[in-house]
């Protein structure tokens, strides 16, 4: 009976994860305070739906409690500013970007952040880029 209780409690261990993955996603600026990884997309081809595969890419957003944005391989900007009202996302950039204000719908997929593009261009078919949060 010993072996069974120290096997359970080996067991819990190695399944708990950090605290942060647990908590639930709030869809504010606060909730979104931290590193985001791009993990996958998911879109329409017109005739169907497709998701690529869910791995880590290395194209990250770290959002800052002051409003700023920390960007790696995403946008064609690495740093900007960002908004949230409403369940949309507003990120602004100062560089040379060609599309300097750009507008997402945000969504929960379980723990990661869906952001699915509402302007200056959105998907016909319906599309977003699922983020997982890693710091």
């Amino acid at each position: 009976m010993r072996s069974f209780w120290m096997g359970i409690i080996v067991m819990i261990s190695f399944t708990s994860c950090d605290k942060d993955q647990n908590l639930p996603l709030e869809l504010t600026a606060d909730g979104l305070v931290g590193k985001w990884e791009l993990y996958q997309y998911q879109g329409n081809t017109g005739a169907e739906d497709y998701r690529t595969a869910y791995e880590p890419t290395g194209k990250t957003i770290t959002f800052s409690s002051s409003g700023e944005l920390n960007v790696v391989e995403f946008f064609n900007c690495n740093i900007g500013e960002y908004e949230v009202a409403d369940l949309r996302l507003t990120v602004m950039f100062d560089c040379e970007e060609e599309v300097p204000e750009r507008i997402y719908l945000m969504k929960k997929e379980g723990f990661d952040l869906a952001l699915s593009p509402l302007a200056p261009n959105m998907c016909i078919e319906g599309c977003s880029y699922i983020f997982k949060k890693i710091g």
